[in-house]
């Protein structure tokens, strides 16, 4: 999408992200017309060098620190309501986000690649946990569209860059507090530090918050967990040194961690035997909501939707640290750069997937991830700057950090199922070459000529074996990687009796690879208006399916890569009209993916024919190759100051997503729980069709008191489907709307003390914002809520 919501209060300030040569200023002389037209650009890096985002010829979204804190936006998840067609999906849990653009999203389920990948410092985060706070940040900007030349690792339709403040030679920082409802406490601050005049520089920052839960959830033994609580840590530490002119190397430590209780499960519905449920006597009772899944619906009902039961305490352990390494050396019309990241990811959680007292379904992950990533550049200007070339070479390898595990349970009754754990060791490597050439036709036609070779491949050793409890499994029930490859002796207690069984795991591997290209085409009509054109390729890694499958699942081992070709075209125009500054972008695109890559979920016990539990899919869900998807659309914002001080701005994203041919007819995933047989019925989940937008922003300077600022913003979203049945209304979110509201006074009495009050979802729209368990096959489903109305106060002061 374009600049979309991005210039709500950009209207006085310029942004600048920490990457690009900084002795290149290409925006300066393209943005004189604009500074005409007393409206200012915020600065991008969506093409790795620093651009005016009204010049920049694809569909971007931006937003500085200040746009960020004018909305009052905390986490990722936020973006949603501020950015044409982004969305944040909730499958499965908090830590493991779901990020939308053009109808493509990750499976909930196994580590395929993602289709929308999130940079940090220019550092690709990993598939899992890609969890990062939003504070003390220079810029976000959301790039649209398959990213085939230019960035990392590969993703077709789109990426999420985030770049931290940076550090400077002048002494300052800031300090804020808050309190909120539900007792939410927060305390937030950087520290710049300049240590050698012009040489050294240090920047410290981090954020701490404690909220309770607006879930309750009643436990057997009638105590009470707050669920969707948060107990955060946060913090980074950037380093900056340049020892001599042109010597740049900026290094970046971040820290997230997690202590929460968990999200919130809601117990949803249930579904007739027709629709294959089939529950033991031990969970249809008939006489207790405690010991009858239909009872159980019906309770729940009655209890609203921030309040539930479930079957033991469960938990969140996150902790996320990453290393960025940049170093940039300018050699006139050359600059070399080094880009080199380390990310750790650690998490442990318990999730109760059902929402009920009953053990229905569970979940217990254990993961540890390491990734190293290298990327090498050269970019120059050529021939009187009419060429810029960018060139480079890109590495990453991700390997597990220790034993990993998931276990999972259905109906786990004494007597009834044991719950099966899953250890499965990945290691994986992403390799690629890339290049880029801009050339100045003419001054004011360019063509961007960008192509990139990709070689993915993955390794996987996993294995499949009953335990005896459903959460914190003793260490003799967790297999080793060694013990993957080899055959080890797993021992277990199986209702009162051990024993030992030999569990030798399967080693499965897939290799892909592939040429990806970009060919546009741009051209500033006036020097309001700025046109461009391009097409491109994209492509997504294939990947491991885990555990080793059986049966009629057998040849779905492994799953191919996804490629895409894209077409986009679109239009920026700066105005004043009357002395009435704004600006309207609109973008227009079509995509075909070929074996697009789909999560399966709701594949019934036993569907593979094997007879053999432990040869089923890992919550009975794959990833294949779907067949041919195309998605069109358009994106289209505007923003106008009608008044000085009076920003309006509004937007409006239109996303159609079909299947063109189903590339799973004849298979064993094709009923009506899994896949639906006819493409025209297959919904793209998280991704809705219509999303619109708009706000208001009013500033007005009160003598003695101060600058004062009130923005309100609001989002409408048409149905959101969690689910593959575009028939399953049940599970799926009907259309909503939510309003937003933040007053500011700024700089109180002369001073550098704001005070600012906030308030989301003004009017407590209830809202589902994805599903738990959306497998229809086990006769029953669970849901996730969106927060309530938050509302609070922050006190900043600047030094």
């Amino acid at each position: 999408m374009l600049s979309g919501c991005a210039t709500l209060a950009l209207h006085g300030t310029t942004a600048f992200a920490q990457t690009g040569n900084a002795d290149t200023k290409t925006h300066a002389s393209a943005d004189q017309a604009a500074e005409n037209l007393g409206v200012q650009d915020i600065v991008v890096t969506a093409r790795r060098k620093e651009e005016a985002l009204s010049r920049v010829p694809i569909a971007v979204s931006a937003f500085s620190s200040e746009t960020l804190a004018k909305k009052s936006i905390t986490s990722m998840d936020q973006l949603t309501q501020s950015t044409p067609g982004l969305i944040f999906g909730k499958s499965g849990g908090t830590t493991n986000p779901q990020i939308v653009i053009r109808g493509q999203t990750r499976a909930n389920v196994g580590d395929a690649a993602q289709p929308v990948l999130t940079y940090f410092a220019d550092v690709p985060l990993p598939y899992f946990a890609s969890i990062l706070p939003v504070y003390d940040l220079a810029s976000v900007q959301v790039l649209k569209g398959p990213q085939g030349t230019l960035f990392g690792r590969n993703s077709t339709s789109g990426a999420v860059l985030v770049y931290p403040n940076a550090p400077t030679y002048t002494w300052g920082g800031y300090l804020m507090g808050g309190y909120g409802n539900y007792d939410n406490r927060e305390v937030e601050g950087a520290l710049n530090l300049p240590i050698m005049e012009d040489h050294i520089a240090l920047r410290i920052a981090g954020r701490r918050q404690i909220r309770d839960g607006y879930t309750k959830v009643t436990l057997p033994d009638g105590a009470v967990q707050d669920r969707d609580n948060l107990n955060d840590y946060y913090y980074r530490a950037s380093l900056l040194v340049e020892p001599f002119d042109g010597l740049k190397n900026v290094t970046v430590f971040d820290s997230v961690k997690w202590n929460r209780n968990g999200d919130g499960t809601i117990f949803g519905n249930t579904y007739p035997t027709g629709t294959a449920r089939l529950f033991p006597a031990a969970f249809d009772c008939g006489t207790s909501a405690s010991c009858d899944i239909d009872l159980a619906a019906a309770r729940q009902k009655t209890l609203g939707v921030r309040r539930g039961f479930g079957d033991f305490p469960i938990y969140t352990n996150t902790l996320v640290t990453g290393l960025s390494n940049t170093t940039t050396l300018n050699l006139g019309n050359i600059t070399l750069k080094n880009i080199l990241g380390q990310r750790l990811s650690k998490y442990r959680n318990l999730t109760d997937t059902d929402g009920t007292e009953m053990l229905l379904t569970s979940v217990n992950t254990d993961n540890n991830i390491h990734q190293f990533s290298e990327e090498f550049q050269v970019q120059g200007d050529f021939f009187d700057n009419r060429v810029h070339a960018i060139a480079g070479i890109f590495y990453l390898k991700v390997h597990p950090g220790r034993p990993q595990f998931q276990t999972y349970g259905a109906f786990q009754r004494p007597g009834v199922s044991l719950p099966t754990s899953i250890s499965a060791y990945r290691r994986s490597t992403s390799k690629s070459a890339f290049g880029q050439v801009t050339l100045d036709v003419t001054s004011k036609l360019k063509i961007d000529l960008g192509i990139r070779y990709n070689k993915d491949k993955l390794t996987a050793c996993s294995a499949g074996y009953q335990i005896n409890a459903p959460y914190l499994p003793d260490s003799s029930e967790v297999l080793t990687e060694d013990g993957c490859y080899n055959g080890q002796n797993i021992t277990k207690t199986q209702f009162g009796v051990t024993s030992t069984s030999i569990v030798k795991g399967t080693v499965a591997s897939a290799a892909s690879s592939a040429t990806t290209w970009n060919i546009g085409v741009n051209y500033q009509v006036t020097p309001e208006l700025f046109v461009y054109a391009t097409a491109r390729k994209g492509y997504r890694a294939g990947g491991v399916n885990t555990p080793v499958l059986g049966g009629l699942f057998l040849p779905y081992q492994s799953y191919g890569p996804e490629t895409v070709r894209d077409y986009e075209a679109g239009a920026k125009w700066k105005f004043n009209v009357g002395g009435v500054p704004g600006n309207v972008n609109f973008d227009i695109f079509t995509g075909k993916y070929k074996n697009s890559q789909r999560g399966i979920n709701g594949l019934a016990a036993n569907q593979d024919g094997d007879g053999d539990p432990l040869t089923d899919p890992a919550l009975s869900t794959l990833i294949v190759n779907a067949g041919t998807a195309r998605v069109r659309g358009f994106d289209f914002d505007a923003t106008v100051e009608p008044t000085r001080g009076l920003t309006l701005t509004g937007f409006v994203s239109y996303n159609a997503e079909e299947y063109l041919d189903n590339g799973l007819a004849g298979t064993p995933f094709i009923n009506t729980s899994a896949f639906p047989l006819n493409p025209k019925e297959v919904a793209f989940q998280y991704a809705p069709e219509w999303t619109f937008g708009g706000s208001m922003t009013a500033e007005k300077e009160v003598e003695t008191l101060g600058t004062l600022a009130l923005s309100v913003d609001a989002y409408h979203s048409s149905r959101v489907y969690f689910t593959n049945d575009k028939n399953n209304y049940i599970l799926s979110q009907k259309p909503y709307t939510t309003v937003n509201g933040r007053l500011d006074v700024r700089e109180i009495l002369g001073s550098k003390i704001d005070l600012g009050f906030y308030v989301r979802n003004i009017f407590k729209k209830v809202y589902k914002t994805g599903a738990s368990n959306s497998a229809i096959s086990s006769g029953y489903d669970s849901v996730f809520y969106a927060e309530p109305r938050m509302y609070g106060a922050q006190i900043r002061i600047n030094f």
